[in-house]
């Protein structure tokens, strides 16, 4: 969603997954509606791979104005349930690919005017996370990379911010609820523990996103952005 909001917004969207099928159907799709858009195959917790990645971005196009970090997974266990490879994994994906894509696009990010990096953390970073011990440390993790990266590279005019959405409608989600044992009542209960009264929609966070990366938001940096439904507010 954030591809294509992005992509419908008029920017040239370059973006990368571990899946060929699925990269080139959305690159085809997107071409199909006219929108500018390519799809690079990289796994972005490879370091071999991210610096390829960002190498022929600037070997295209020279520079780069927005960067958007947004690979996960989760695993659902306690602290003393995970294993130093579900750990290992996590981390590897929804933090150090942070670090990694981030470090090697500063210098590309360096040439443009509007230049905005945002990284996809979570309420799980924010507060507590019973059960998830692993994914709420990676997304804390991401949240102060972020704020850390912002300081650092504020004199060189690139903003930093994140977003960390509440439960939302994506196949992550829904593989989690599928594996419940009674996946109404979790969901159910994931709603009630939103005030607003539903989860959010992808559309509602790649907004979220798109304002932060956008001039709207010239003046917020260091940012994380809680888009949640009211659930952390309690």
């Amino acid at each position: 969603m954030v591809v294509r909001l992005l992509a419908a917004a008029g920017a040239f969207v370059i973006f990368c997954g571990r899946t060929e099928t699925e990269g080139r159907a959305l690159e085809s799709e997107l071409k199909g509606k006219g929108r500018t858009c390519e799809f690079i195959r990289a796994d972005v917790s490879a370091e071999g791979e991210v610096w390829a990645l960002l190498d022929t971005v600037g070997a295209q196009f020279g520079c780069l104005d927005v960067l958007v970090n947004n690979a996960g997974i989760t695993f659902a266990a306690t602290a003393e349930e995970t294993s130093l490879q579900d750990w290992q994994a996590i981390m590897a994906i929804n933090l150090t690919s942070v670090f990694l894509v981030s470090k090697a696009a500063v210098p590309l990010l360096r040439c443009s005017s509007r230049a905005a990096i945002v990284n996809v953390a979570s309420t799980y970073g924010v507060v507590g996370a019973p059960g998830n011990a692993a994914y709420a440390a990676s997304k804390a993790g991401v949240i102060n990379l972020t704020a850390t990266m912002a300081l650092e590279l504020a004199g060189q005019h690139i903003r930093v911010n994140a977003i960390c959405p509440g439960a939302t409608a994506t196949p992550m989600n829904a593989e989690w609820l599928a594996a419940q044992p009674d996946p109404g009542q979790a969901m159910a209960d994931l709603v009630a523990d939103h005030p607003i009264g539903r989860i959010s929609t992808p559309e509602e966070q790649a907004h979220a996103i798109l304002f932060l990366a956008s001039p709207d938001a010239s003046y917020v940096t260091g940012h994380a952005l809680v888009v949640d439904g009211g659930r952390t507010a309690r």
